[in-house]
């Protein structure tokens, strides 16, 4: 069942010129197995209502893993995700401060 749906910051619906480019939703859903809660989140194109139901699959030996979730699960990736994307825009920002790198 859906839980939560929210817009996400970089996922404004625009014209470019590509063409449109529609919103992106994430979605929260959660699911009860032997008892136990688990959630899931992945990403949509139009907001998604709450308490709307639908079916997954999951891995009996690892019910946390699942067919509805397509957003990262461990937050060491997106984490580390983030802190190399620091490390680059950080070193960009180094090297524009030494304009002399970029003259010939």
């Amino acid at each position: 069942m859906i839980t939560a749906c929210r817009q996400t910051l970089l996922g404004v619906e625009s014209w470019s010129n590509e063409g449109y480019v529609p919103a992106e939703y994430i979605v929260t859903f959660s699911y009860a197995v032997d008892g136990r809660a688990f959630e899931g989140n992945y990403r949509a194109n139009s907001p998604q209502e709450c308490g709307h139901a639908f079916e997954i699959l999951y891995d009996p030996e690892h019910p946390s893993k699942n067919t509805g979730s397509d957003v990262l699960q461990t937050p060491w990736i997106r984490i580390a995700a983030w802190g190399l994307a620091g490390i680059f825009v950080f070193i960009g920002i180094w090297l524009w401060g030494r304009k002399e790198w970029f003259q010939w």
